[in-house]
């Protein structure tokens, strides 16, 4: 165990940060973290030989560093791509893998359905939940991302002019998938949120333009959250990328109750914090190359003035994306020690 004794991990505590109010204690919030990470965290508890064992491992990463959630993924929903070998594991295009090019690949393409979901993973994994812990499903990729991946980018800003029907029935096809696949977690309760997982922007710009957006994806995203929300839950948005032109669409329109995903070269997480709160919660973002580069006493450092500024709540302190191996362990640890020591403590002081 890595967190203090004393730090319980509870969902009421997330859930605090979702209703943008301010938490009694520093709350975190991470969407991956990787596996020597959580072998870090579990030490010899660690098993991954199925994926029942995965995902124990996971919750117990998780409440050994002190989060009040863990993530969870049900397998299954994977829509096909062609295989692409020429980026030789050092790097992808969002050119590889397209699928569906024209009218004949797409009426043949094998499409996924969610009967190839074992849902009840979730009930039985949750039994290793902590008392007051919840799930936060995501899915393999979103609405924008699958779509890329089997018509592949460079195919799909040519279609938009040569076939948008095409294009319209492919984002149809794929979105009334991913919200079966959401609707269906939602029933569980061990779930307390769930964790929309679509990137929609490069570092200046959105993939595609804004009204592609409107048009094809945010209605899906719209209809994911109305049924979290029916069910007295919560959606969290973790997106990548330039966001500035699509943010009152994520707020005002599909109303999400968090966001995550910053990066110091887009718009640093304090200065989003600015001017997001408190119409939306605002998650993690100490972004990564910093949590990579940076020495553990600056994360420290950093991440306490976050806390300090973030004062008046929904905030959640945690990485900007994600947190991958590389990142150093000493580094990723200081993060949590800055959080550790406020506990208890007022965060405007």
């Amino acid at each position: 165990m890595v967190r203090d004794p004393r730090w319980v991990p509870d969902f009421r505590n997330l859930e605090q940060v979702l209703q943008k109010k301010k938490p009694s204690r520093p709350v975190f919030f991470d969407f991956i973290i990787g596996n020597d990470k959580e072998r870090l965290l579990v030490g010899d508890a660690y098993k991954d030989d199925t994926e029942f064992d995965r995902v124990v491992t996971t919750i117990r990463a998780f409440d050994s560093a002190g989060y009040d959630h863990s993530p969870i993924i049900i397998r299954g929903l994977t829509f096909p791509r062609r295989e692409d070998v020429s980026h030789h594991g050092e790097t992808k295009s969002l050119n590889s893998g397209a699928t569906i090019v024209d009218r004949e690949s797409f009426t043949t393409y094998p499409w996924p359905d969610i009967s190839q979901c074992d849902f009840t993973l979730i009930k039985e994994a949750g039994k290793y939940l902590g008392r007051n812990v919840k799930f936060i499903p995501f899915s393999f990729d979103g609405i924008l991302e699958n779509t890329v991946g089997i018509m592949g980018y460079e195919n799909l800003c040519y279609l938009l002019y040569d076939d948008p029907d095409l294009v319209a029935d492919v984002f149809y096809q794929v979105g009334k998938r991913i919200m079966e696949y959401f609707v269906s977690c939602l029933d569980y309760p061990e779930v307390g949120a769930i964790l929309c997982n679509d990137d929609w922007g490069f570092n200046s710009q959105t993939m595609v333009p804004p009204s592609i957006l409107r048009d094809h994806v945010f209605p899906w995203y719209r209809q994911i959250v109305q049924a979290a929300h029916a069910k007295g839950k919560y959606a969290i948005l973790h997106s990548c990328g330039y966001f500035d032109d699509i943010i009152d669409d994520i707020i005002t329109e599909m109303k999400f109750d968090g966001r995550h995903s910053y990066e110091d070269k887009i718009k640093p997480v304090e200065t989003s914090y600015a001017s997001l709160f408190p119409r939306i919660a605002v998650m993690g973002g100490i972004d990564v190359d910093f949590l990579a580069r940076a020495t553990p006493d600056a994360i420290k450092d950093r991440s306490r003035k976050l806390l300090k500024l973030t004062s008046k709540g929904g905030y959640a302190l945690g990485s900007g994306n994600s947190v991958p191996d590389y990142i150093p362990n000493e580094n990723y640890l200081a993060m949590l020690q800055a959080a550790y020591e406020m506990e208890g403590t007022d965060h405007d002081n």
